[in-house]
């Protein structure tokens, strides 16, 4: 459905995460360690500061105790956390945890974020706060003395399913104070920098599905991300199967959006479906890519559908992984079900700052800023963004009544996550 390694392995990458600190054309939000406040409750639009932009490689590791044993607290496995500045000096960290605790909170969290409800940011008891002091508290002094604004989270399978995003320290959340990705393994990881800004986007869509419902809002999306004059759009019949490992495979185009149906399902990737204009794709071609991209991969894949970011022990990361198997550099996917007129939406804005030659990863945070502090918002049959200016047009009453109340809550814009390279 749509939308409703090792220390040692580590330190090899510090030379290439310096190199990135002296990238061209690499804005990063502004205010992304400025001193704390409250959330949702300061309406500034996103603001960019080239010269403070400071990326490094963190590593988060599980490492349970052998059955029937625990630490003097209790607790039954480590999580190893290793920080790599752009200088290059590792950081590292070890915290206790209780599994069962772990599961309860992320679980808890779950629901507060499917309900829509509050996560009581407030409460440090919270799950969102517990999480966040597991995860990052004690890493805190060091990624404020680092100035890191930018992180590439390599975590351990049973860690990919968090939505750090929606993470709080209690006066900000994750997502607002920093601009990540995540990634299941560093060694598959290209920490080069982007290809040539001037290539194309190929943007193929369905919105009629036989025994599917309908997504109304995929042409305007498909029309209404990046430029004209440098997308090529197929949409309903004309994305068919072929067509998109056709396209897909052409080295023109270096990004590559996908809004549809999606189904994941245990048992490898062949068992896992993206629904074209005239019947479903296999996500095992996928893997034809690989070998039609060598030398020339896919700067981004995005998938504009439902849960595309999570998979099982037989795909790790769901579409999104497949894609950087087949060797593109980053993917976005989703980690729930998310509605359709918000993610529309939030494409089109994200496009929007990738257009300026935003990285990825601030992109995706300036977005999820402007949502979260309500610069989003409906006015009659539009739905405007950042100073007012128009992402979705002549909406219908239903979907209008799906954000009449607001889109700031964490459910809308936590879910969406960047896999792999964050520039």
């Amino acid at each position: 459905m749509r939308r409703k390694a090792g220390v040692n392995r580590i330190l090899s990458f510090g030379s290439a995460v310096a190199l990135l600190v002296g990238v061209a054309h690499s804005p990063v939000q502004a205010q992304a360690n400025a001193p704390s406040r409250p959330q949702e409750t300061v309406a500034l639009p996103p603001e960019f500061n080239r010269e403070a932009y400071n990326p490094a490689v963190l590593h988060l590791q599980f490492t349970p105790l052998p059955e029937g044993r625990t630490t003097a607290s209790g607790g039954d496995a480590f999580l190893d956390i290793t920080l790599i500045p752009s200088s290059g000096k590792l950081e590292g960290v070890r915290v206790e945890l209780t599994t069962a605790d772990f599961r309860n909170q992320l679980r808890n969290l779950y629901v507060q974020l499917s309900r829509q409800d509050s996560l009581k940011v407030d409460d440090p008891q919270s799950p969102s706060r517990q999480l966040y002091a597991l995860l990052f508290e004690s890493l805190t002094t060091i990624l404020q003395r680092e100035k890191i604004t930018t992180l590439l989270i390599a975590a351990d399978r049973g860690l990919q399913a968090v939505p750090f995003a929606a993470l709080s320290d209690g006066q900000r959340y994750f997502g607002d104070r920093y601009a990540f990705s995540i990634t299941p393994s560093l060694a598959l990881t290209d920490l080069g920098t982007s290809g040539d800004p001037g290539q194309r986007l190929l943007a193929l869509g369905a919105s009629e599905f036989e025994g599917l419902a309908a997504l109304p809002l995929v042409p305007q999306e498909l029309d209404r991300i990046g430029a004209d004059a440098n997308k090529d759009l197929f949409l309903n019949q004309e994305f068919t199967p072929d067509r998109f490992l056709e396209k897909a495979g052409e080295s023109t185009y270096n990004q590559l959006h996908v809004a549809t149906h999606a189904e994941f399902k245990p048992g490898g990737p062949n068992a896992s479906q993206l629904h074209s204009g005239i019947g479903p794709i296999s996500m095992g071609e996928l893997a034809k890519l690989r070998k039609e991209r060598q030398g020339v991969p896919l700067d981004l894949v995005v998938f504009s559908a439902c849960r595309t970011a999570l998979g099982d022990a037989d795909a790790e990361l769901g579409f999104s992984g497949l894609a950087l198997q087949a060797g593109a550099r980053s993917a976005v996917g989703t980690l729930w079900y998310v509605d359709d007129v918000v993610t529309s939406a939030y494409f089109v804005l994200m496009y929007r700052y990738l257009d300026q030659g935003i990285p990825k990863a601030e992109a995706m945070q300036l977005t999820r800023q402007a949502f979260a502090r309500n610069l989003v918002r409906l006015d009659g049959d539009r739905l405007l963004g950042v100073n007012d200016q128009p992402l979705l047009l002549n909406l219908t009453p239903s979907q209008q009544r799906r954000v009449s109340s607001g889109v700031n809550n964490p459910f809308f814009w936590a879910g969406i996550e960047l896999m792999g390279s964050p520039w």
